[in-house]
């Protein structure tokens, strides 16, 4: 073993045990027998050079460690296969979070506590009162697979809650929801909720200042906040609306200052930080990025009442050691991957990266320090933390900036210089905002007095973040797509969106889903994808269709939109119509245009104008049919029209031939008539279909008449979403992304 290794394990001897765990369990993730290995390897090695019984220790370390991340997986899988196999069953459960949701839906993780899988971890599907953490949930209802993904680019949720431990969803009967909330729990839930009142009293709620105190100090992401959180995305200091380890140590930092002050002996102060960190933690919910830094501060701090010198590289191993050898599903969590790794890499490469900015902090060299005046030792000190923040800041970016990239496909070298600005901005509202939570129980109009001066401060982080996200080269964007592709999406309840893309720069949305499925799936996907939508074309004015309006042309820039009416009943398509083109979108009216151009001489010919004058009809009886040209193909997009949409075409004598009919369904007529299909002759539908509401379900009689045609279907409640792409002899591939399936259309001669 050279030499430098060898001081590196005598130094920080928990953290090179932590790495060797970490292998393993990265390996046996792979291949068991292969961690296995692994670990004997790397335990062989140290006994040989003279670390006899740390070599044995780290052998049986390991040998736990991966037994159990092995025996866990296992368990859980079993778990998963006898719950399916259930049926309706009666459950119980204790929530581990507040539950997500309004209405008459809600979320959250729960803990049986009753039945054959006592102890198992389920995601809990409930109907009628939210609960809260620690109360008990009791349902009749069905257990389920873990949602996969179902379209190109959507978040793998089922792989996410796998790693949490979760083996399936219970899907509980939406008549039959009881909740049972102890004294405790409501006490808990009392307290997180008066603290969030506190912080953010006397201001607007939805104003971006309101939104900013409550991402920074509890990590509640912005809702409807697309545009504040791309701001912070792509300055690269996102991280700031998250409770994590800089949070926890800002609060440290902010009672270790008024304990000095107060003149607490360094013992009593360290029991009493602790205090305040866990309570911070747990009154912010508990998330997992903050309980690991809060374990690490008391590991950190306790270095001191056991009068050790604090080590901060031991101090992550020791953490990362529990972690890992209690579950070693966390390495394979992002945020878990980001927060030891910028951590490790403060610890390991902040003496090399001071070395870049020390001639910011040297002294005039011919200037005695007796000499200074009271301002030059000031710019002095000044120019001194400014190179602390720099590098520190320098060697957070170089040990985030491969996980950023890999997890996220962005690089923000902004970061740098974003960090070292809003870093301070952050102390200040956070201590403000921890100081007005203190003062509202007992003076409410001084904590909104507080609340008013801390929204001077979160605007200027977000500022901040917006001049500095606009600057040339301050992010990039890894994932950009170069493949000319149709996606047509599969989404739930009847909702519709396509998107069309030639590669490169700009795209055109064909319908942008309901609000919700636009901002959880539509808009993540297309980021994953490396697409940035710049044209928007609407079918007609229903709600399943819209987007949420503003949050399409916040999340994407936006250029133009064509819409299919001019008057609508529905408030978002009103406000596509008004504040769309006040945002610097400039509108078409569908009868205004015949021919959209698109990227990659594409074409998009609107076959159908809807009547405008009858806008209290119903939305699927005013949809616009359109017909892309693309390379020789023709797709025909119907939406949720119905017959008599359908009998106006065939009545207006134009040719309607298309290769592949796009559909969805009409919910109170018939779609796709035989007449109509006859017309068209398609060689290939894309159907969407939905069990919820029944309306959308695709009659199954109708789909196998269609295949008796010679027509291939595509029923997305099997094939999830689907993608068109040319290739360069000139055929059309379709392909299923949920069941694989796979169509190529060759050019009809």
């Amino acid at each position: 073993m050279g030499t430098r290794a060898a001081a590196f394990l005598e130094h920080h001897p928990l953290f090179a045990a932590a790495l060797m765990m970490v292998g393993g369990v990265a390996l046996a993730n792979w291949m068991p027998l292969v961690g296995g290995l692994w670990v004997v390897f790397a335990a062989t090695a140290v006994g040989l050079h003279g670390h006899r019984w740390r070599g044995l220790a780290w052998s049986l370390c390991g040998a736990v460690t991966i037994s159990s991340f092995t025996w866990r997986n296992h368990h859980r899988d079993q778990t998963e296969r006898a719950m399916l196999a259930a049926g309706e069953v009666i459950a119980e459960g204790r929530v581990r979070q507040d539950g997500m949701g309004a209405g008459n839906g809600w979320a959250s993780g729960v803990v049986l506590t009753t039945g054959p899988h006592r102890g198992a971890r389920v995601w809990w599907r409930g109907a009628g009162e939210i609960p809260v953490a620690g109360a008990i949930v009791r349902a009749r209802g069905r257990f389920q697979p873990l949602p996969q993904p179902r379209n190109p680019g959507e978040f793998d949720k089922a792989q996410y809650l796998l790693r949490q431990g979760v083996a399936a969803v219970f899907q509980a009967n939406r008549d039959r929801n009881q909740v049972s909330t102890g004294s405790w729990a409501e006490l808990g839930a009392r307290i997180r909720h008066g603290f969030r009142t506190a912080i953010t009293a006397g201001l607007d709620q939805e104003s971006a200042a309101a939104m900013t105190i409550r991402a920074v100090v509890i990590g509640e992401y912005p809702q409807d906040g697309d545009e504040l959180v791309a701001a912070f995305r792509h300055s690269g200091t996102l991280h700031i609306f998250s409770v994590s380890g800089m949070h926890v140590a800002m609060v440290a930092s902010i009672a270790w200052l008024l304990l000095r002050r107060a003149g607490v002996p360094r013992r009593s102060a360290v029991a009493v930080l602790l205090a305040l960190v866990f309570g911070y933690t747990w009154i912010t919910g508990s998330s997992p990025p903050a309980v690991r830094s809060a374990w690490m501060a008391a590991v950190f701090l306790g270095a001191f009442v056991w009068r050790r010198r604090p080590d901060l590289l031991n101090s992550l191993g020791l953490v990362l050691f529990v972690a890992v050898l209690w579950d070693g599903n966390l390495l394979f969590q992002p945020g878990v991957q980001l927060s030891y790794g910028v951590v490790a890499a403060i610890a390991l490469g902040t003496g090399w990266t001071c070395r870049w900015f020390a001639w910011m902090a040297r002294p005039e060299p011919y200037l005695p320090m007796e000499m200074r005046s009271t301002w030059q030792q000031r710019w002095l000190d000044l120019r001194t933390r400014i190179a602390q923040g720099l590098a520190v800041s320098t060697t957070a970016f170089i040990g985030s900036a491969p996980l950023t990239a890999w997890h996220f496909g962005l690089l923000a070298p902004i970061s740098v210089v974003a960090t070292l600005l809003l870093v301070p901005l952050v102390y200040v509202l956070l201590g403000a905002a921890l100081l007005a939570a203190a003062v509202y129980p007992v003076a409410p109009k001084a904590a909104a007095w507080l609340n008013h001066g801390n929204a001077w401060i979160a605007n200027a982080c977000n500022s901040t973040a917006s001049n500095l996200a606009a600057l040339p080269g301050s992010h990039f964007n890894l994932r950009q797509n170069r493949e000319p592709m149709l996606i047509v999406y599969d989404l739930d309840y009847g909702a519709g969106a396509a998107v069309f893309t030639a590669g490169g720069t700009g795209a055109t949305l064909l319908d942008c889903g309901d609000r919700y499925s636009f901002k959880s799936r539509l808009a993540p996907s297309l980021r994953r994808l490396g697409i940035t939508p710049d044209s928007v074309v609407l079918s007609h004015p229903d709600g399943l269709h819209l987007g949420g309006a503003s949050q399409v042309w916040l999340a994407f820039p936006i250029r133009q939109a064509v819409l299919p009416v001019k008057r609508s009943l529905s408030k978002t398509y009103q406000a596509w119509c008004h504040d769309a083109p006040a945002a610097g979108i400039r509108v078409w009216q569908a009868g205004d245009v015949a021919l959209l151009p698109l990227a990659d001489d594409a074409e998009l010919e609107i076959l159908h104008v809807p009547e405008q004058s009858q806008f209290t009809r119903v939305a699927d009886d005013r949809v616009m049919v359109c017909r892309l040209h693309w390379r020789g193909w023709r797709i025909l997009f119907t939406s949720d029209a119905g017959t008599s949409i359908e009998s106006a075409l065939l009545a207006s004598g134009r040719d309607l031939a298309a290769d592949v009919i796009v559909a969805g369904r009409h919910r109170r007529d018939l779609s796709l008539g035989d007449v109509f299909i006859d017309r068209v002759g398609p060689r290939a539908i894309i159907a969407a279909n939905d069990a919820y509401p029944p309306e959308e379900r695709l009659d199954p009689q109708q789909a196998a008449y269609w295949k008796t045609l010679g027509i291939r279907v595509f029923d997305q409640a099997q094939t999830g979403g689907v993608t068109l792409r040319p290739n360069p002899d000139g055929n059309l591939m379709i392909e299923g992304f949920a069941d694989g399936s796979s169509l190529h259309l060759k050019p009809s001669r």
